[in-house]
């Protein structure tokens, strides 16, 4: 009897843990976070950080929703079937992340925009989507993204600000750039400037004229 307990524990432990070994990456991300990003493509920070405020801030003024961005192949796992098909894909994920999370769900791919929302209707969301091209690159396209979130959020009537962030990023960036320009031309011209004036100053000396 109490084999047959322990066995029981035992599969309902296991249970949770089977279902979410499904092979794509964003069905387990999405269980806790609200945007799952790729692992090794090459978002810029700037990009990957606004997207996150802007899905926080609809999230926070009542909008839920979570989105995935899938860049390439290697983001769908043993889903790579749906590649270049947002629309099927974000009806498989928001099957599988349901059991925690079953409000809107984004995907994003290079080939387009796929939303599902269980069993609400979804037309005025996907007829939105068409107005957004999504962006090619992996930063075009968390960039696009972060606009889609925006243009489905305003189209339920929330307005979300802008985070500034790529901008003032790049900025700074130069900015640091430059500093470090005109710190090495100094270095490199100044010593030299000083040493040949002294050495003409040493020649017309009149200490060191001969007595």
């Amino acid at each position: 009897m109490k084999r047959c307990v322990l066995l029981a524990a035992l599969v309902a432990l296991l249970a949770p843990a089977a279902a979410r070994a499904n092979g794509d990456p964003a069905s387990d991300v999405l269980l806790t976070d609200k945007v799952f990003l790729p692992y090794e493509a090459p978002i810029s920070k700037s990009a990957a950080q606004e997207l996150q405020a802007t899905v926080a801030e609809a999230n926070r003024k009542g909008f839920k929703i979570r989105v995935a961005v899938i860049a390439f192949t290697g983001d769908l796992g043993t889903a790579v079937p749906l590649w270049r098909h947002p629309q099927s894909y974000s009806k498989f994920l928001w099957s599988e992340v349901a059991f925690v999370y079953s409000n809107r769900l984004l995907v994003a791919m290079p080939s387009g925009f796929g939303f599902w929302n269980g069993k609400k209707p979804i037309g005025r969301e996907l007829r939105v989507l068409e107005g957004v091209k999504p962006g090619t690159t992996p930063t075009a396209l968390a960039e696009s993204t972060t606009a889609a979130v925006r243009a489905l959020a305003e189209a339920n009537g929330v307005a979300l600000p802008k985070v500034s962030s790529g901008g003032s990023s790049t900025n700074r960036d130069r900015y640091v750039l430059g500093v470090a320009v005109l710190v090495f031309l100094l270095v490199l011209f100044v010593p030299t400037r000083l040493i040949r004036r002294r050495g003409r100053g040493g020649g017309q000396s009149p200490s060191a004229e001969p007595r």
